[in-house]
C-alpha cells in the first residue's frame, strides 16, 4: 500500500464528501467504505466520543464489514465501573497514547476486548486518540482479521486517518451533541424549530393538540418541611414518570413550572382529535400507575408519598417564541392551555385526581362521567367538567411491570 497516495486520496474524499455528512455514524460508514475500497483490511472500526449530556457519558459507534452500524451509549457512572477502568478506551482517554496489540496464539491478553476479538478470528487491534481543538481526547479503534495483522504501511495510514479525520469528527460530534442537548432541555419539537432557524420573537407554529397540565399536591408544605435534597428527589420522580409516559405516547413537555408540568399531544391527520386525546389519557393513566407503585414502595418504609392533580383539554394552540431582551423561550398559548390549568385547580376542590373538558371527552367518546358545569377562574362561562370512568381506565392497555 502506498501510504502517501492513499492519504492524499482520503484527504480528497474528506474535502468532497466526508465534511458534508450528517453525523459521526454516517462519517464512519463512509470513511471505512472508502478505505476498504482502497485496500485497507479493516474488519472492525469504532469511535468513542465523550458527550455533554445529563444521562450519557459517551457514545460508541462500531462499524463492521457488511453489518449495520452499532451505536452504544455509556451512561453516566459507567466511567467508575471496574470494566471501564481496565479498558483500553480509558487508557487512551487518559494518556493520549496509542495501544497496538497483535493478537497472537497462546498469549495472555491485557484487554478484555482483545480476548473477545481473538475468539472472532481477529489478528490485530489498535486504538488511539482523536484530539479535538480544545485538547480533549477521544478515541478510535481499528481491528483486522488479515493474517499477520496490519502491515507497517497500513498502520501508518490508520494513524494519519485519525489525525485527518479529527476536525470533521469534532464538528459532527459537537453538532450532534448540541442537537441532543437541545432536545433534552427543550423538547424534540422546540429543538427542531430552533435548528430550522425559528428564532424571531413572536414566530410560532399553530396546531391542534390535546393539553396536559398537572400539579404536585402539597408541594408548598413539602418545601417548607422537607430537606431540599428530598424535595428535588420527589420532583424528579414525578417529572420522570410523567416524562416517560409522554415519550411513550408522543407527548411534548413544554415546561416544568415549579411543581407543574405543561405538555401537549399533537393532533395528526392520521389519528385526528380522538387519537391525540387517547394518547394523552393513556400517558396520564400510566404515570398514575407508576406513581402508585412508587408510593407503595415508600409506604412500606414509611416514607413520604406524593400525588398530583391533572387537567386535560383539547383545542388550538400556537407553539411560539416569546420573551424579551436577551432571554427568550418557546411556550404554547391558547384557550385550551388556560382551561387545562384551571381544570387542574378544580381537582383540588372536587377531590378528583383527573378532570377533563367536554371537548376532550367527546373526542374519546364513551366511558365518561359528567360532574356538571363549573365556573373556572378567568374563564367567562362555566364549562362541563368530565372524569373518565373506571371502566374506561381499565380498558386502556396495561403498562407492563419490570
Amino acid at each position: 500500500m502506498n501510504v502517501d497516495e492513499t492519504c492524499r486520496a482520503f484527504a480528497e474524499w474528506l474535502e468532497s464528501t466526508g465534511r458534508f455528512v450528517a453525523d459521526v455514524g454516517e462519517f464512519l460508514i463512509g470513511a471505512c467504505g472508502f478505505l476498504t475500497e482502497r485496500g485497507l483490511p479493516l474488519d472492525r472500526v469504532s469511535t468513542h466520543i465523550k458527550v455533554v449530556h445529563p444521562r450519557t457519558m459517551s457514545v460508541w459507534r462500531i462499524w463492521r464489514q457488511d453489518q449495520p452500524l452499532e451505536v452504544r451509549r455509556a451512561v453516566r457512572g459507567a466511567e467508575m465501573t471496574a470494566a471501564f477502568l481496565r479498558s483500553p478506551v480509558k487508557k487512551v482517554w487518559h494518556t493520549g497514547e496509542w495501544i497496538d496489540e497483535r493478537i497472537l496464539p497462546g498469549e495472555e491478553d491485557r484487554w478484555a476486548i482483545v480476548t473477545d476479538l481473538r475468539a472472532e478470528g481477529f489478528t490485530h487491534y489498535m486504538i488511539g486518540p482523536i484530539l479535538f481543538s480544545n485538547r480533549q481526547i477521544h478515541a478510535a479503534s481499528f481491528a483486522t482479521k488479515q493474517p499477520g495483522g496490519f502491515t507497517v504501511e497500513e498502520v501508518e495510514v490508520i494513524r494519519r486517518f485519525t489525525v485527518k479525520s479529527a476536525p470533521i469528527i469534532e464538528t459532527l460530534a459537537l453538532r450532534n451533541g448540541m442537537d441532543n442537548l437541545l432536545e433534552t432541555y427543550l423538547g424534540h419539537e422546540t429543538a427542531q424549530l430552533l435548528a430550522q432557524g425559528q428564532v424571531t420573537l413572536g414566530q410560532g407554529t399553530q396546531r391542534r393538540a390535546a393539553l396536559w397540565y398537572s400539579d404536585l399536591r402539597g408541594f408548598t408544605s413539602l418545601t417548607e418541611g422537607a430537606p431540599l435534597e428530598e424535595v428535588v428527589q420527589i420532583l424528579n420522580v414525578y417529572f420522570g414518570l410523567a416524562g416517560a409516559a409522554a415519550d411513550r405516547h408522543s407527548g411534548e413537555i413544554v415546561q416544568f413550572i415549579g411543581d407543574a408540568i405543561l405538555m401537549f399531544f399533537a393532533v395528526t391527520e392520521e389519528g385526528g382529535d380522538a387519537a391525540a386525546c387517547r394518547r394523552a389519557l393513556m400517558a396520564a393513566t400510566e404515570a398514575r400507575t407508576e406513581l402508585s407503585r412508587w408510593n407503595e414502595a415508600r409506604r412500606a418504609t414509611r416514607e413520604r408519598e406524593i400525588a398530583f392533580g391533572l387537567g386535560l383539554d383539547l383545542g388550538n394552540i400556537i407553539h411560539v417564541n416569546v420573551g424579551g431582551g436577551n432571554r427568550q423561550a418557546f411556550n404554547i398559548v391558547g384557550p385550551a392551555v388556560n382551561r387545562a390549568a384551571r381544570l387542574q385547580e378544580l381537582t383540588k376542590s372536587l377531590g378528583r385526581p383527573m378532570l377533563m373538558s367536554s371537548d376532550f371527552a367527546s373526542a374519546i367518546g364513551e366511558g365518561m362521567i359528567s360532574l356538571g358545569e363549573y365556573p373556572l377562574r378567568g374563564i367567562n362561562l362555566p364549562i362541563e367538567v368530565i372524569e373518565p370512568s373506571q371502566e374506561l381506565i381499565a380498558s386502556l392497555p396495561a403498562l407492563p411491570q419490570d
